[in-house]
């Protein structure tokens, strides 16, 4: 198959659909939903080429609503990538989001496994690595996935896309959402498979409740202590001599050090640290967040010599 074309297999599934019947008016938004789902990941992912989203007739099965569409770009397109350097790959790294492809091991490509593993929990850190983000969510755990699929987490239009195509769930019915495997079109083994009871997980969050995160590479400096805290999670008052902030401290040795009282602090000591910074925009506010990953040092106040005036 052409670099230029992909296949896509959807299908919903339930008693309703068992004759292979579905109420056009329940079907027709999900799939338009579908395409700009498409056309959204495409922009999140810089693509510059518009998409064409085909329905295959030939491919519905019966016996649940079984679609598989042709993802392509126009022929005129076609050959404009075909005589320049532009990326085409861009199809394929759409369809790795959308769920029909890999990344490596442990880390979660599809948006629709993403969101259905946090299982609306917030995200309260993350963590970028080249094309690999960390994020941990509200309990503590931690799911890896890649920057694209994170990126279209973030995107409020993917997300009501998203949210759009999973909408006939709601109707008696119709069960499950499944991508299954478009290369073999008999076989109705599941790729992911969504049910109404994980739809409250897809709800696209308001416009204005949207996030832009970004996470600024790490770095050192030596810091004033101006305030500590012992209970576990909260944070640490710190100062560089100009700026005041509430700061996260990660170092997991360093907090049992002092908790066993290995180490204890007077007024005026400093710590040396290893940081990052998180910039956080939701709507129209901005907030920092800084997170210490490492004490490097712990330096204690100069004692000073008392002169005998």
């Amino acid at each position: 198959m052409s670099k230029n074309i992909a296949k896509a297999r959807i299908a919903y599934d339930g008693p309703a659909l068992e004759q292979g019947t579905i109420d056009v008016r329940e079907l027709a938004p999900s799939l338009l939903a579908f395409a700009d789902l498409v056309d959204n990941v495409n922009k999140v992912l810089g693509g510059e080429q518009k998409i064409q989203v085909l329905l295959n007739q030939d491919s519905i099965q019966k016996g649940s609503f079984d679609i598989t569409t042709i993802l392509q770009y126009s022929l005129i397109q076609q050959v404009q990538l075909f005589v320049s350097t532009a990326d085409q790959n861009g199809l394929s790294s759409i369809m790795t989001v959308l769920g029909w492809g890999a990344i490596g091991e442990g880390i979660v490509a599809g948006i629709f496994t993403f969101i259905k593993k946090i299982q609306g929990r917030k995200i309260k850190a993350v963590e970028e690595q080249g094309n690999k983000v960390t994020v941990t969510l509200s309990d503590g755990k931690t799911i890896v996935t890649s920057q694209n699929t994170f990126n279209v987490y973030l995107n409020i239009n993917c997300r009501q896309s998203i949210d759009r195509v999973l909408a006939p769930l709601q109707t008696e019915g119709i069960d499950t959402f499944e991508l299954r495997d478009p290369k073999q079109s008999t076989n109705k083994q599941a790729i992911e498979s969504i049910d109404k009871t994980d739809v409250p997980y897809f709800k696209a969050p308001p416009a204005n409740s949207a996030e832009n995160i970004e996470t600024f590479p790490e770095q050192e400096m030596t810091v004033k202590i101006t305030s500590v805290t012992f209970e576990k999670g909260n944070k640490w008052k710190l100062t560089d001599g100009n700026n005041t902030f509430w700061a996260t401290i990660k170092d997991e040795k360093f907090l049992d050090d002092v908790d066993k009282g290995n180490i204890a602090f007077k007024n005026g000591d400093m710590l040396r640290i290893r940081y990052h910074i998180q910039q956080i925009q939701k709507g129209k506010t901005l907030s920092t967040e800084y997170t210490v990953t490492k004490i490097l040092e712990v330096k204690e106040r100069p004692e000073q010599i008392k002169l005998d005036i």
